[in-house]
């Protein structure tokens, strides 16, 4: 069973795209924090979330996902970031909300900036949590996203969805 959120989620997937799963890589790691350090260094009082697969230290698709909420400050750093990273990449037109994709040291980048954190980001958070703190839970799931390697997309999502649920207690 998927959220509303997820369900959404997945009607914007592209079809053709397929899942590339790899070893975990430290490599992402220490890119991710290269990064973490450039925003601090522009906009000292943010808290930045890195989540996914390489901050859990597992088989991913070897890309760094960060994110950052700044409620009444999203504007002052909307624009630190864009002197630094350029125009977002996509930008909502119904909240304060973008993200900027880029290559560094080889890893796909998605760095996200909003102005509060919805519900969805609370369960990965939440997800992200458990999965840091259960090395058997971290195990299986790295099990199954290695078993995902070339599905479609929208398919290895809505696997591991179902995982993020099962282990969230969600029906």
């Amino acid at each position: 069973m998927l959220t509303p959120a997820q369900e959404g989620y997945l009607a914007t997937v592209r079809e053709e795209r397929i899942a590339h799963i790899h070893p975990f890589d430290p490599e992402t790691q220490m890119t991710a924090q290269e990064i973490i350090g450039e925003v601090k260094s522009d906009h000292p009082n943010t808290e930045i979330y890195y989540i996914g697969s390489s901050k859990l230290g597992i088989a991913g698709e070897n890309d760094i996902d960060l994110s950052i909420f700044v409620g009444k400050d999203f504007e002052d750093c909307l624009s630190r970031l864009a002197r630094r990273y350029g125009e977002p990449t996509h930008r909502s037109r119904k909240s304060n909300y973008v993200n900027w994709e880029f290559i560094r040291n080889g890893f796909p980048i998605e760095l996200h900036l909003g102005d509060f954190v919805d519900a969805g980001f609370k369960e990965q958070l939440a997800t992200q949590k458990i999965l840091e703190n259960d090395g058997k839970l971290r195990k299986e799931y790295e099990k199954l996203k290695l078993q995902c390697d070339g599905l479609p997309w929208k398919e290895y999502l809505i696997k591991k969805y179902e995982f993020w649920n099962r282990i969230l207690g969600l029906k």
